[in-house]
């Protein structure tokens, strides 16, 4: 278990890993408009649909007049003619209800890349918020040193004005002392364990929503592979378009994400821990606050 000597220098000696965590969620993730590929897979398959709608054989649902035929070979060629399209009509039939379905897939996973889109970007807004933390404990410390070194030179001053004071008034001279001044300082006023609170707080945040990226990125890829078999099944040049899409541009984007929050994982984990009581509220030992890392 660490603690610290002093509630800054415990600060300043992370201050380095603040930025880097920073740094990499910045560098890590570039994109968070991951559900734009969806946007282009469903764009493709609705001008496939179109395409298939437009040039659609509707003979196969027309009653066809054998008994005008006087040979019984042009009624065989009728009969086949009917045949074929009564089982193209069914293939046809069989490849938009796959499609369907596909499309219906495509939309919750559209939902799904949605929310990974909104974690990302909750993750830049806790590592933003972090090092805003971090830059708020620094002002702190560097006003709680001013306003202490102005105390101090006032209580000097006062001190030494009051002692001169002192001695004139026994020389019988009437000089009146600086009373009434409170220069002490008032526990709560300027509180660097607040902000100190307030930075592992968000730093919890940030740790949990990375968590929850790379877990949601780990679950998406596996619905991707889902996606693909139940596009392959499609089958013809629709079915192929789709696979090589998918492999194309769909799954990189959510491995690159899920990565991404492996990595950012780690580098939050270097971060200290503060050790909090059950009621949730910062834990000291003989006055520092204790942490469950040292630095």
């Amino acid at each position: 278990m660490g603690f610290w000597s002093g509630l800054w220098d415990g600060v300043k000696a992370f201050g380095g890993l603040v930025a880097k965590v920073v740094k990499k969620t910045y560098e890590v993730l570039t994109n968070d408009k991951t559900v734009e590929v969806y946007d282009k897979l469903e764009a493709m398959i609705e001008k496939n649909n179109n395409r298939s709608t437009s040039h659609r054989d509707n003979r196969a649902l027309a009653n066809p007049d054998f008994f005008q035929a006087v040979s019984t070979t042009s009624i065989d060629n009728k009969i086949a003619e009917q045949n074929k399209l009564i089982a193209r009509h069914k293939e046809e039939q069989r490849v938009s209800q796959k499609t369907t379905a596909l499309q219906i897939e495509l939309m919750r996973l559209r939902g799904s890349a949605e929310l990974i889109d909104r974690s990302i970007k909750n993750v830049k807004m806790h590592a933003s918020s972090l090092s805003v933390h971090y830059q708020n404990m620094r002002n702190i410390n560097g006003l709680v040193d001013d306003v202490n070194t102005l105390r101090y030179g006032l209580k000097a001053v006062i001190s030494t004005m009051n002692h001169n004071a002192n001695i004139l008034s026994n020389e019988g001279q009437s000089l009146r002392r600086i009373e009434g001044v409170d220069i002490d300082k008032k526990d709560g006023a300027i509180s660097q364990v607040a902000a100190f609170d307030a930075f592992d707080r968000t730093r919890e945040l940030l740790k949990d929503e990375v968590i929850e990226l790379s877990k949601s990125s780990s679950r998406h890829l596996q619905d991707i592979e889902t996606l693909k078999v139940n596009a392959s099944t499609i089958g013809g040049e629709l079915g192929l378009q789709i696979v090589n899409y998918i492999d194309r541009e769909v799954a990189p984007v959510f491995k690159s994400t899920e990565q991404a929050g492996l990595i950012l994982r780690s580098e939050v984990s270097s971060l200290p821990v503060a050790v909090r009581d059950k009621n949730g509220k910062l834990k000291f030992e003989a006055g520092k606050v204790m942490l469950e890392n040292e630095y």
